[in-house]
């Protein structure tokens, strides 16, 4: 499938798209991070084996009033230089939120033009997300 989408429109990079999902009222991307590309998240060394995933889903820009999600299993692997066990860090998302970096611009964008509470409400999050 194309990234050309999540690339321009979602801002996610070095992913592979390899799914597409429909809900009721969110559109599903699932992508997977490409095998030569895993780093230690802690010493950034490529002399590493997998160890298990985590999924995880990330909220984006949505389109029209679809929400839009990310969905990503991410790798966790063993660093041979530093003896650690770890998750890959995410390119397009800061640690431990569930938004990706885009969300977040339009997210603060939104809130600059309008209510923290109509904000909110459009992008169907807590008005403690904005």
């Amino acid at each position: 499938m194309s990234t050309s989408l999540l690339y321009h429109a979602f801002g996610v990079r070095g992913y592979q798209e390899v799914a597409l999902g429909f809900e009721p009222r969110a559109i599903c991307f699932r992508v997977e991070q490409a095998p030569e590309t895993l780093r230690c998240s802690l010493c950034s060394s490529s002399h590493v084996r997998k160890s298990g995933v985590v999924p995880r889903r990330f909220r984006s820009v949505p389109i029209g009033r679809k929400q839009v999600f990310i969905d990503l299993p991410v790798q966790r692997v063993l660093c041979f230089d530093c003896l650690k066990t770890r998750q890959v860090k995410i390119g397009f998302a800061d640690p431990r939120v569930g938004y990706t970096r885009s969300f977040e611009r339009y997210a603060l964008d939104l809130s600059r033009r309008t209510t923290i509470q109509h904000a909110a409400e459009h992008l169907n999050v807590g008005w403690d997300t904005i």
